[in-house]
């Protein structure tokens, strides 16, 4: 009886302790040790990242190296896809970028189109 009580003790401790580690999030969600806007991705490590966040569902026509057929351009750290050559896709960062061939390829990989004008 006495080891079934320290067992029943020691899983308690386990929950109550699991449960204080999780960070509540009134206006957010979890994010490692923090809370995070609920629009945006966590990013804090690969367990936590969805598996429908834009980048994870990259179809094969999906390149990391730009041909002259890549209409679209996206950064794998967001989740807008840009016209290529538009002012706002030029200032991506070229180590995050994702090229398309057409618009439906990057809404497939979760994206929307960018509200810039002429992009």
């Amino acid at each position: 009886m006495n080891r079934s009580l320290l067992a029943l003790v020691g899983i308690a401790l386990f929950i109550t302790t699991n449960a204080e580690g999780q960070k509540r999030c009134t206006k957010g969600i979890p994010c490692g040790n923090t809370c995070i806007a609920a629009t945006k991705v966590c990013r804090s490590g690969p367990s936590s990242r969805p598996t429908t966040s834009p980048g994870a569902a990259r179809s094969d026509s999906t390149v990391n190296a730009p041909t002259n057929n890549m209409a679209w351009v996206a950064s794998s750290r967001g989740h807008t896809y840009y016209q290529r050559g538009c002012s706002t896709a030029n200032r991506l960062s070229p180590a995050n970028l994702i090229y398309f061939r057409t618009e439906e390829e990057a809404q497939r990989a979760g994206y929307r189109r960018s509200t810039s004008r002429g992009c």
